[in-house]
């Protein structure tokens, strides 16, 4: 379970273009609030160029 958590820490990366720089992004509606219930957060890209923003499982 420990080795699990820690993979999924480091294979998350920017669904758009691969980045590794990512960070959580706040949560904007009540929608992305439910979703934290079930561990789901939003991400944002740090890439300059990027800045996508999507979620994810799991706190980073």
């Amino acid at each position: 379970m420990i080795a699990n958590f820690y993979k999924t820490q480091v294979d998350r990366k920017c669904p758009k273009c691969g980045s590794l720089s990512i960070t959580r992004s706040q949560r904007v509606d009540f929608t992305e609030r439910m979703l934290a219930w079930v561990d789901v957060y939003p991400y944002r890209c740090q890439k300059h160029t990027c800045k996508h923003r999507f979620e994810s499982f799991g706190r980073q």
